[in-house]
């Protein structure tokens, strides 16, 4: 009965075990990706915040529906105008650019002929989102509007977005002008990557100096309210670094908000927001609500320069040919992860494939990637470079050495072995003390029971081994008198008959019960006892059943 109850205690203690274990990595599993405000806590009718080194979505809503994008167009019109053009360039107003616009349209009152730089243009269109503006860089850059939209079409391709085509470079509002706010979120990104753009976006105010058509100075101002709070404060926001607005009847409120927080850069792009009262969600509120949440929740892990250390890989293995200053292979500058706040950067699956095809040519070459994802979503990746005009000793030979240790990494990574995982579960789970530990078993979830088994079963092995033999005796039946075993009473049994055949007197009466012993009284008579001169007394102590006994002999 007792290694029943042993048995059942400890069957019962797994089961629970396993099933805190199981809730816990289901609960982990789900909330190991953050998911943020509910999409019914926003006004707008899509919205996204994008990471902009790493282009990691940390909220979404409705990205990927095509929507009118308004005067957010104008970010990638000034993008196209930085990259081709000098800020000193001159631009001169056709009459089609001047009087290109309807009335109601935003504008700075360009006339024909007026001549402005390329940097006072860029403030025209990001400030004041000026429409005619837009015509007349269009018009500088690719010699026609119509030539300018195919550009911004060739870059939107070379950028990989699929949902996006533009028709004009104002934003207004045309069937075959749509975006998402993935892709302008993708747009927004490489604009900001444009130190141009950047220092254009990010004013809050400009002084235009005065033109050949204009003899006043011009004061433009940022209609952002992050970046410029004057018509309504609370929507200042001091992590803003620049954006965009824009608005039509068609596409609703629209806005594109670029914040920086702790060395991480975020893009918040909102579309079809409807509501204009002040003090009501509006594009403003989910923005800033949006951009808290995420810099609350994530953090950006650099893992590109010399300083960083990639574990498990070549980086480790091979520091004479990679990570040093001097060293021809190196990752990417500027390479990240983004994670939320409670993950390790090791908790990454890292993915390195390299190109043994590459032509190596004079100059900086790309023979690899490594890629970093998490629950499911790619959080980073970085190129690896091969710079052939650095000198090194990084022959064939080598080369072929470290072909073969990534192949190696590689096939790790893919099936890492029991013990490794074990391993490196205990290594990791030691440097990270009890959170490392609790890490670990969310984490491992079958391995963690596996081995708290092997445990559990050791030690009740000690237990049995220690206690077997008190346990094994607790079990036996216990006799209250007479031979303790089977094999004693019979050869009790054995001896008694083999004395009754030994005994010369024949005719004594055999005492059945060994509880009673036959007294007879002093005689010299030869002749045998009767059963009248026998006395019977009781060897053991008078109870109800030796009574009963006594009752029915005499």
């Amino acid at each position: 009965m007792n290694r029943k109850r042993v048995l059942s205690s400890f069957l019962t203690v797994i089961i629970m075990f396993s099933a805190m274990l199981s809730g816990v990595s289901a609960q982990a599993k789900g909330g190991s990706w953050p998911k943020g405000p509910s999409t019914d806590s926003l006004v707008s009718g899509s919205a996204i915040v994008m990471e902009v080194s790493t282009g990691t979505v940390l909220y979404g809503k409705n990205i990927h529906k095509k929507r009118y994008p308004a005067s957010i167009t104008k970010i990638l019109t000034a993008l196209l105008a930085a990259e081709n053009s000098s800020p000193s360039d001159v631009v001169t107003f056709s009459k089609t650019a001047a009087y290109g616009i309807s009335p109601g349209d935003s504008t700075v009152s360009s006339e024909p002929g007026e001549k402005m730089s390329m940097e006072q243009c860029l403030y025209a269109i990001m400030l004041e989102s000026a429409n005619e503006v837009c015509l007349a860089a269009g018009e500088h850059v690719s010699g026609s509007v119509k030539n300018f939209v195919k550009l911004m079409n060739r870059r939107v391709k070379q950028l990989g977005l699929k949902d996006t085509h533009f028709n004009n470079p104002n934003g207004l509002p045309d069937p075959n002008h749509y975006t998402t706010a993935y892709d302008m979120a993708m747009i927004g990104r490489a604009a900001l990557q444009n130190s141009v753009f950047r220092k254009v976006s990010n004013t809050p105010r400009y002084t235009c100096a005065k033109t050949n058509k204009h003899k006043m100075k011009r004061i433009w101002l940022n209609h952002h309210e992050a970046i410029n709070p004057d018509e309504y404060p609370q929507y200042g926001y001091k992590y803003c670094i620049g954006g965009k607005t824009g608005f039509t009847h068609a596409a609703g409120n629209t806005l594109v908000t670029f914040a920086e927080k702790d060395g991480m850069q975020l893009v918040c792009v909102v579309m079809k927001s409807t509501s204009q009262k002040a003090g009501e969600p509006n594009q403003y509120t989910d923005t800033i609500k949006l951009l808290n949440y995420c810099f609350g929740k994530y953090k950006k892990h650099n893992v590109g320069g010399s300083d960083s250390k990639i574990s498990e890989d070549l980086f480790d293995n091979y520091g004479s040919f990679f990570n040093s200053s001097n060293s021809p292979v190196r990752f990417e500058g500027e390479s990240s992860v983004v994670l939320p706040k409670n993950v390790k950067l090791s908790k990454a699956k890292q993915k390195i494939i390299y190109n043994k095809n590459v032509k190596i040519k004079t100059g900086k070459n790309i023979i690899g990637k490594v890629t970093y994802t998490y629950a499911g979503k790619t959080v980073g990746s970085s190129n690896i470079i091969y710079d052939s005009t650095k000198k090194t000793y990084l022959d064939e030979a080598s080369r072929k050495v470290v072909n073969k240790e990534i192949k190696s990494i590689e096939k790790t990574n893919s099936n890492p072995s029991l013990f490794h995982k074990i391993f490196t579960g205990i290594r990791d789970g030691i440097s990270g003390g009890i959170y490392g530990v609790i890490d670990f078993i969310v984490n491992n979830i079958v391995l963690s029971i596996v081995i708290l088994l092997a445990i559990i079963v050791i030690v009740m092995f000690i237990i049995f081994a220690i206690t077997g033999k008190s346990i094994v005796m607790s079990r036996s039946r216990k006799r209250h008198g007479g031979y303790q075993s089977k094999m004693g009473r019979r050869n009790h049994a054995k001896r008694v008959r083999q004395n009754r055949k030994d005994s010369s007197n024949k005719n004594v009466r055999r005492n059945h019960s060994k509880h009673y012993t036959k007294k007879t009284s002093a005689s010299t008579s030869d002749k045998p006892s009767t059963r009248k001169n026998t006395n019977y007394s009781i060897r053991r102590k008078k109870t109800r059943e030796s009574f009963g006994k006594n009752f029915f002999d005499f």
